[in-house]
């Protein structure tokens, strides 16, 4: 008998406790804000190695002709995105072998030979930086290799990312017989072809003749020719000639805007954009 009335009381607590977990629950809800779930934004890590090299790699195109989305390509092939333990460890982007101002790094590597693939150990360049890997990358393409100089030119010279991509494939840079082909899927997987296009358009230039002052603005440089056209760069400061008048000799609308030729006594200064010169009635 004294073991039922225990048992029957062991049940009543529980149900005290269960109900009264239900109900705190429940009052919670009622009376609770739920917090809304937190959003996990995803960095694209990918996108991010592309960014890094991209502008770097457009100067060589600039420079020295070698498309920018050949070199993206074989930088994110040949280092798995600049993860490889060449990359991180040799800062060598491309599995360029040989020394680099005397410096290497030894490490496996896999060759395709005989109709087969084989792993041996070779010794890389090993560089301060990804950036010194560009370039050393774009000067194995110009100057080719000891036995043939003209080895890379076909790169050099292709127009398009196709052509470019069968020349290396052509001129043996790589042992794996698909090597273009994943280039060409590289490049069209992430849109790679788009950093080709170095220079903005130029709609139209013409000649003008109206005067101006410099206004007030974050960004007064002067450039040698509007950013994003051939051999633009900055080389002066509007600020400086306060509240002179200068002479607006041409205007060039380029894919960024509309820039002035601003003259001085009769001597080019260079381009600025349209905002930041008042223009005075003559």
């Amino acid at each position: 008998m004294h073991k039922k009335k225990t048992t029957l009381l062991i049940g009543i607590l529980l149900s005290v406790i269960v109900l009264g977990t239900v109900a705190f629950i429940a009052i919670d809800k009622l009376f609770f804000q739920q917090e809304e779930p937190v959003e996990i934004t995803r960095v694209d890590s990918q996108q991010e190695f592309i960014n890094l090299l991209a502008a770097h790699a457009q100067e060589i195109q600039d420079q020295k002709g070698i498309l920018t989305s050949i070199t993206l390509a074989q930088a994110i092939l040949e280092s798995n995105w600049g993860e490889s333990k060449l990359a991180t460890e040799g800062r060598n982007l491309f599995g360029i072998k040989g020394e680099y101002q005397k410096d290497s790094v030894t490490m496996p590597t896999q060759e395709f030979e005989n109709n087969e693939w084989i792993t041996i150990d070779a010794a890389f360049r090993k560089y301060p930086t990804w950036f010194e890997s560009l370039d050393d990358h774009a000067a194995l393409f110009l100057k080719g290799t000891s036995w043939d100089k003209t080895k890379y030119q076909g790169v050099i010279k292709a127009k398009d990312y196709k052509t470019a991509a069968n020349a290396l494939q052509k001129a043996g840079y790589a042992t794996d017989p698909g090597y273009a082909e994943k280039l060409i899927e590289l490049i069209e997987q992430r849109n790679l072809q788009a950093y080709d296009q170095i220079y903005d358009p130029i709609h139209y230039v013409k000649q003008v003749d109206d005067v101006g002052t410099a206004k007030l603005a974050k960004d007064t440089r002067i450039w040698s020719s509007p950013p994003r056209t051939k051999n633009a760069k900055p080389i002066d400061d509007l600020a400086k000639y306060g509240a002179e008048k200068l002479k607006i000799a041409q205007e060039m609308q380029v894919g960024n805007g509309i820039w002035y030729q601003i003259k001085q006594d009769k001597k080019a200064l260079g381009w600025v954009k349209n905002n930041i010169i008042q223009i005075k009635t003559l």
